[in-house]
């Protein structure tokens, strides 16, 4: 087994299970009409390479959903959100707008990355503003309403000096973009009337929180959360990662974050309804997460020994309108061809070492 350095540039490609995974060809039957094109290819589901190129394609490209305005308050209230592999955080000021920014340590500090840590999936840490890392929750200002011990991880002494990172609100929802040549996002994108009426900019709103861990791909919670036979509304799938659905009196929020190939973190806001109605919600996001990890095992099995009965069958064809439409969104933002800052990723410098046999 030897061992090579790379930068994860896209000049040396993205590759796995022989396929080459920006070549639109790679997904051509997944993008036939919907009736008869086929679910996404299993390399989408299990693979550390296809989640690297997601974070290239997509995590850092377009707008990201973090977090609601209810969990940073106060002023200088703090709330880390690791997008893709690039650490940043948002914090509310004493004039009680939003500030964006990448945090002091995109990797930690370390001068090495462990290789505990090379695996593609987040892990526990000291640091917990590494990009390896699982997020921290949102961090409450201290008394005098200055910054907390803890947010110099993310803040260090001058935070003045750390880079900006484009952001926004809509309703309650933060929405950052750390594409340093993004484009502003429209105020009438695809979020349904559920989230302008049950949701509001009042940060007074009783909103309950709970984070979820999914032993599933985002992209399968997703699809799971879109099965309308689930809600009294239409739910709805803001690409990448924020979902939206009622369940009678209770609005519901979703927001996905990637933790690994096969992990999903999902962090859950319920609003309106009785005590009851909040944790029938919840448990609704639960049974969801378990459908999608059923999944994930199926389709990280497919034409492999553990299924054998699949090696080399035609895959499914794809009967879930909304996973359909996910996935022709996914094949258009993975086969695109974006221009290179410098000789690695958007704000990326990360050195990684991947055994090759």
């Amino acid at each position: 087994m030897s061992l090579q350095a790379d930068l994860m540039h896209p000049e040396f490609g993205y590759f796995d299970e022989r396929l080459n995974l920006t070549e639109l060809t790679t997904y051509e039957k997944s993008d036939l009409p919907f009736g008869i094109a086929q679910t996404l290819h299993p390399v989408a589901y299990r693979s550390k390479i296809f989640l690297e190129l997601e974070n290239e394609h997509i995590w850092t490209r377009d707008w990201v959903a973090i977090g609601l305005t209810h969990e940073i308050k106060n002023s200088g209230d703090l709330l880390p959100f690791t997008v893709g592999f690039h650490g940043i955080h948002v914090q509310r000021l004493p004039n009680k707008s939003i500030q964006a920014r990448f945090n002091r340590h995109q990797h930690g500090g370390c001068r090495f990355v462990p290789v505990q840590c090379r695996t593609g999936k987040q892990t526990k840490c000291t640091i917990a503003s590494c990009n390896y890392t699982r997020d921290a929750p949102a961090m409450k200002a201290s008394k005098e309403g200055g910054n907390s011990d803890e947010m110099y991880k993310f803040l260090g002494l001058v935070p003045e000096k750390l880079r900006d990172v484009a952001y926004t609100t809509i309703g309650p929802v933060i929405f950052v973009n750390v594409n340093p040549q993004c484009l502003p996002l429209s105020d009438d994108f695809e979020i349904t009337n559920a989230l302008s009426e049950g949701w509001r900019e009042n940060d007074n709103i009783d909103v309950k929180f709970e984070w979820q861990d999914h032993s599933c791909n985002w992209k399968l919670f997703g699809k799971e959360f879109m099965r309308e036979a689930l809600w009294d509304n239409p739910p709805a799938w803001r690409y990448p990662n924020l979902l939206n659905g009622q369940i009678g009196a209770t609005n519901v929020i979703a927001i996905l974050q990637s933790t690994g190939p096969g992990n999903t973190l999902v962090r859950c806001f319920v609003s309106g309804g009785s005590p009851e109605d909040l944790k029938a919600a919840l448990k609704q996001l639960q049974i969801i997460g378990s459908a999608a990890s059923q999944e994930q095992i199926e389709l990280s099995n497919w034409n492999t020994s553990s299924r054998p009965e699949t090696i080399g069958s035609t895959l499914p064809t794809e009967t879930n309108k909304a996973a359909y439409e996910m996935h022709r969104y996914l094949i258009t933002r993975v086969t695109a061809v974006h221009e290179q800052f410098g000789n690695v990723p958007i704000m990326d410098a990360r050195m990684l070492q991947r055994g090759r046999g």
